[in-house]
Protein backbone atom coordinates (compact mmCIF):
# COMPACT_ATOMS: atom_id res chain seq x y z
CA UNK A 1 0.00 0.00 0.00
CA UNK A 2 2.47 3.15 -0.98
CA UNK A 3 4.98 3.94 -2.78
CA UNK A 4 8.35 4.07 -1.85
CA UNK A 5 10.64 6.34 -3.80
CA UNK A 6 14.17 7.39 -2.73
CA UNK A 7 16.36 10.91 -3.34
CA UNK A 8 19.47 11.89 -2.78
CA UNK A 9 18.88 13.20 0.62
CA UNK A 10 15.15 11.77 1.35
CA UNK A 11 13.59 8.14 1.48
CA UNK A 12 9.70 8.72 0.77
CA UNK A 13 7.83 5.66 1.97
CA UNK A 14 4.27 4.63 2.73
CA UNK A 15 3.16 5.52 6.19
CA UNK A 16 3.13 2.97 9.50
CA UNK A 17 1.21 2.93 12.53
CA UNK A 18 4.48 3.28 14.44
CA UNK A 19 3.98 7.00 12.35
CA UNK A 20 0.63 8.33 14.34
CA UNK A 21 2.60 10.22 17.17
CA UNK A 22 4.89 12.23 14.46
CA UNK A 23 1.88 13.01 12.09
CA UNK A 24 -0.18 14.39 14.82
CA UNK A 25 2.43 16.45 16.08
CA UNK A 26 2.90 18.00 12.36
CA UNK A 27 -0.91 18.27 12.12
CA UNK A 28 -1.15 19.63 15.60
CA UNK A 29 1.50 22.59 14.54
CA UNK A 30 -0.75 25.56 13.94
CA UNK A 31 2.53 27.13 12.25
CA UNK A 32 2.80 23.94 9.61
CA UNK A 33 -1.33 23.59 9.34
CA UNK A 34 -1.73 27.71 9.15
CA UNK A 35 -2.19 27.17 5.27
CA UNK A 36 -3.67 23.95 5.30
CA UNK A 37 -6.62 23.75 7.26
CA UNK A 38 -7.21 23.57 11.66
CA UNK A 39 -4.83 21.83 13.12
CA UNK A 40 -5.91 18.58 14.37
CA UNK A 41 -6.99 18.30 18.03
CA UNK A 42 -6.65 14.66 19.09
CA UNK A 43 -3.88 11.70 18.05
CA UNK A 44 -6.90 9.92 16.17
CA UNK A 45 -7.43 12.65 13.85
CA UNK A 46 -4.54 11.42 13.16
CA UNK A 47 -4.80 7.85 12.55
CA UNK A 48 -8.16 8.54 10.75
CA UNK A 49 -6.18 11.32 8.29
CA UNK A 50 -3.39 8.45 7.70
CA UNK A 51 -5.81 6.00 6.68
CA UNK A 52 -7.57 8.50 4.37
CA UNK A 53 -4.45 8.97 2.65
CA UNK A 54 -3.56 5.52 1.93
CA UNK A 55 -6.80 4.02 0.99
CA UNK A 56 -6.17 5.30 -3.00
CA UNK A 57 -2.95 3.77 -3.36
CA UNK A 58 -4.11 -0.08 -4.59
CA UNK A 59 -7.06 1.81 -6.52
CA UNK A 60 -5.60 4.67 -8.24
CA UNK A 61 -1.66 4.56 -7.35
CA UNK A 62 -2.15 7.66 -5.24
CA UNK A 63 -2.14 9.26 -1.51
CA UNK A 64 0.46 10.77 0.74
CA UNK A 65 3.81 9.42 2.07
CA UNK A 66 5.77 9.67 4.60
CA UNK A 67 8.96 12.33 3.85
CA UNK A 68 11.85 11.11 6.13
CA UNK A 69 15.35 11.94 5.88
CA UNK A 70 17.81 9.25 4.29
CA UNK A 71 20.49 9.67 6.62
CA UNK A 72 18.40 8.81 9.96
CA UNK A 73 14.95 7.78 9.23
CA UNK A 74 13.25 11.05 10.69
CA UNK A 75 10.11 11.21 9.56
CA UNK A 76 9.73 15.05 8.63
CA UNK A 77 6.77 15.53 6.86
CA UNK A 78 4.61 14.29 4.15
CA UNK A 79 4.11 14.73 0.10
CA UNK A 80 1.98 12.77 -2.17
CA UNK A 81 -0.71 12.87 -5.02
CA UNK A 82 -4.22 13.23 -4.62
CA UNK A 83 -7.28 14.71 -6.42
CA UNK A 84 -8.94 17.79 -6.45
CA UNK A 85 -12.74 17.48 -5.60
CA UNK A 86 -13.65 20.42 -6.79
CA UNK A 87 -11.76 19.75 -10.88
CA UNK A 88 -10.38 16.13 -10.75
CA UNK A 89 -7.03 17.38 -11.43
CA UNK A 90 -4.21 15.66 -10.01
CA UNK A 91 -3.13 17.52 -7.05
CA UNK A 92 0.83 17.55 -5.81
CA UNK A 93 0.90 18.26 -1.70
CA UNK A 94 3.68 18.38 0.56
CA UNK A 95 4.09 20.08 4.70
CA UNK A 96 7.77 19.92 5.65
CA UNK A 97 8.11 20.45 9.52
CA UNK A 98 9.48 23.67 10.67
CA UNK A 99 12.67 22.52 11.77
CA UNK A 100 13.50 21.05 8.21
CA UNK A 101 12.19 24.70 6.35
CA UNK A 102 14.40 26.28 4.05
CA UNK A 103 16.44 23.10 3.28
CA UNK A 104 14.55 22.51 -0.45
CA UNK A 105 12.72 19.24 1.08
CA UNK A 106 9.73 20.07 -0.07
CA UNK A 107 11.09 20.58 -3.22
CA UNK A 108 13.05 17.42 -3.89
CA UNK A 109 9.92 15.28 -2.19
CA UNK A 110 7.23 16.79 -4.38
CA UNK A 111 9.49 17.08 -7.66
CA UNK A 112 10.02 12.78 -7.00
CA UNK A 113 6.13 12.76 -7.07
CA UNK A 114 5.82 14.24 -10.40
CA UNK A 115 8.49 12.11 -11.29
CA UNK A 116 5.95 9.51 -10.21
CA UNK A 117 2.95 11.17 -11.59
CA UNK A 118 4.52 11.94 -15.07
CA UNK A 119 6.38 8.58 -15.67
CA UNK A 120 4.35 5.48 -13.80
CA UNK A 121 0.78 6.90 -14.08
CA UNK A 122 0.54 8.91 -17.38
CA UNK A 123 -0.21 11.92 -16.51
CA UNK A 124 -1.04 14.47 -18.26
CA UNK A 125 -1.07 17.22 -16.22
CA UNK A 126 -0.19 18.05 -12.46
CA UNK A 127 -1.32 20.85 -10.46
CA UNK A 128 -0.96 21.98 -6.88
CA UNK A 129 -3.21 25.12 -4.71
CA UNK A 130 -1.94 27.22 -2.36
CA UNK A 131 -3.40 30.19 0.17
CA UNK A 132 -2.20 33.08 -1.51
CA UNK A 133 -0.57 34.28 1.81
CA UNK A 134 1.65 31.21 1.40
CA UNK A 135 4.95 32.62 -0.68
CA UNK A 136 7.04 29.24 0.85
CA UNK A 137 4.51 26.87 -0.98
CA UNK A 138 4.24 28.93 -3.97
CA UNK A 139 8.45 29.19 -4.29
CA UNK A 140 8.37 25.02 -3.98
CA UNK A 141 5.71 25.80 -7.07
CA UNK A 142 8.14 27.63 -9.29
CA UNK A 143 10.99 25.85 -8.22
CA UNK A 144 9.40 22.88 -9.81
CA UNK A 145 8.48 24.98 -13.56
CA UNK A 146 5.02 25.17 -11.84
CA UNK A 147 3.23 27.65 -13.77
CA UNK A 148 0.26 30.13 -11.96
CA UNK A 149 -3.07 29.88 -13.63
CA UNK A 150 -5.65 31.96 -11.81
CA UNK A 151 -7.05 31.91 -8.35
CA UNK A 152 -9.96 29.31 -7.50
CA UNK A 153 -12.17 27.61 -4.77
CA UNK A 154 -10.42 24.36 -3.59
CA UNK A 155 -11.22 22.74 0.09
CA UNK A 156 -13.81 25.62 0.74
CA UNK A 157 -11.08 28.74 0.21
CA UNK A 158 -9.78 31.10 -2.25
CA UNK A 159 -6.55 29.06 -2.85
CA UNK A 160 -3.71 29.80 -5.97
CA UNK A 161 -3.77 27.38 -8.96
CA UNK A 162 -0.80 26.30 -10.41
CA UNK A 163 0.08 23.70 -13.44
CA UNK A 164 2.47 21.71 -15.15
CA UNK A 165 2.04 19.41 -17.78
CA UNK A 166 4.18 15.91 -19.29
CA UNK A 167 5.92 17.92 -21.43
CA UNK A 168 6.70 20.74 -19.93
CA UNK A 169 7.96 18.36 -17.01
CA UNK A 170 10.17 15.93 -19.70
CA UNK A 171 11.76 19.55 -20.71
CA UNK A 172 12.81 20.89 -17.34
CA UNK A 173 13.79 17.17 -16.65
CA UNK A 174 16.38 17.49 -19.63
CA UNK A 175 17.41 20.37 -19.46
CA UNK A 176 18.31 19.27 -15.76
CA UNK A 177 19.78 16.34 -16.86
CA UNK A 178 21.93 18.46 -19.35
CA UNK A 179 23.41 20.76 -17.19
CA UNK A 180 24.62 17.76 -14.90
CA UNK A 181 26.22 16.58 -17.73
CA UNK A 182 27.99 19.57 -18.46
CA UNK A 183 29.64 19.47 -14.50
CA UNK A 184 30.97 16.29 -15.38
Amino acid sequence: MGVKIETSRLIIRPFEDRDADCVFALRSDPEIMRFIRKPQQNREESIAWIKLISSRWNSEGIGFSAVTLKKNGTLIGWCGLWRLKETGEMEVGYAIAQKFWKNGYASEAADAFLKYGFENLGLEEIVAVADPLNEASQKVMKRLGMNYDYAGEFYGRELVHYSLTSDEWKAIASENAQGNDDDS
